[in-house]
């Protein structure tokens, strides 16, 4: 009977083992494409890092499964202010963000 009954937890233990190691954390990628359709220069902020976008271009990331914070400035053609857009994207799959 003890037997029995070391058998079984020895078993369930293997069996608990193999379970647990085959969730795999999903590690994949995602593509998020900032798109200009101005014709003017914008600096844009993704997460803290910068850089420029030439009017008429875009730029992908190439980013982890997450909620990311944007922000882009207009750095050329404008008489007072710059135009200024910010937000956030959750990204679960390739998405766009277009401005301004």
């Amino acid at each position: 009977m003890k037997k029995i009954i070391f058998k079984t937890f020895i078993l369930l233990g293997v069996l608990s083992v193999l379970m647990s190691s085959c969730e795999k954390e999903d590690d994949s990628n995602f593509e998020l494409r900032f798109t200009n359709i101005s014709s003017n220069s914008y600096s844009l902020e993704v997460n803290g890092g910068s850089s420029t976008i030439a009017g008429g271009t875009f730029v992908n990331y190439d980013l982890k499964k997450g909620t990311y914070s944007w922000k882009v400035t207009q750095l050329s053609g404008y008489l007072l202010y710059p135009t200024i857009k910010e937000g956030t994207v959750n990204l679960d799959q390739d998405k766009e963000v277009v401005f301004p």
